[in-house]
C-alpha cells in the first residue's frame, strides 16, 4: 500500500513539473501599466527596453529559477521533516515548491511571448526559446522532486 500511495505522489508530482510551465501569456492590467510606463519613460530606459531578447530573457529567468532552487529544497525539507511518514502531505508540499518555480518559468515564457508579439516574430522561434527556459525549469523542479523522494523513501 505504501509503495502505491509512493507511486502515485510520484505520478502527481512529476505531471505537475511537465504541465506547470505551460507558458501562460495572459498579462494583468498592472502588466499592461508597466509596458506603458516603459514605453513613455526616459529615452535610456526605452533604449534598454529595446534591447531586450530572447537570450537575455532566458538568462535572466534561468538565473532567478537557480537562485530560487536551494531555498525551496531548503523549505521543503524542513516542512517536510513533520509529515515523513504521510506521502501524501509531502507530495502537497512538493507540489507546492515546485509551483514556485513555475510562477518563475511562467513569467519569463511571458515576456518571451511579449518579445514576439513586439518583434512580429514566428512563433515557432518564441517556441524554441520558451523551450530552453522550460527545459531550465524542469531540471530546477527535479531538484526538489529529488528531495521529495529521498524523504518519501526515508534514504
Amino acid at each position: 500500500m505504501k509503495k502505491k500511495l509512493l507511486a502515485l505522489g510520484l505520478i502527481a508530482v512529476m505531471s505537475l513539473s511537465f504541465t506547470a510551465c505551460g507558458g501562460g501569456t495572459t498579462s494583468s492590467s498592472s502588466d499592461t501599466k508597466t509596458k506603458t510606463e516603459a514605453t513613455t519613460a526616459t529615452p535610456e530606459a526605452t533604449t534598454e527596453k529595446s534591447e531586450e531578447s530572447y537570450q537575455s530573457i532566458l538568462d535572466n529567468y534561468t538565473q532567478k529559477l537557480k537562485d530560487a532552487t536551494p531555498g525551496l529544497v531548503d523549505e521543503f525539507n524542513k516542512e517536510a521533516s513533520e509529515k515523513s511518514r504521510d506521502v501524501n502531505a509531502l507530495a502537497g508540499i512538493c507540489n507546492s515548491k515546485v509551483e514556485k518555480l513555475a510562477e518563475i518559468c511562467n513569467t519569463g515564457v511571458g515576456e518571451m511571448a511579449d518579445l514576439m508579439n513586439k518583434n512580429g516574430d514566428d512563433y515557432s522561434k518564441y517556441e524554441e526559446w520558451a523551450k530552453k527556459l522550460q527545459d531550465v525549469y524542469a531540471t530546477q523542479s527535479k531538484e526538489i522532486q529529488d528531495a521529495y523522494t529521498s524523504v518519501a523513501t526515508g534514504q
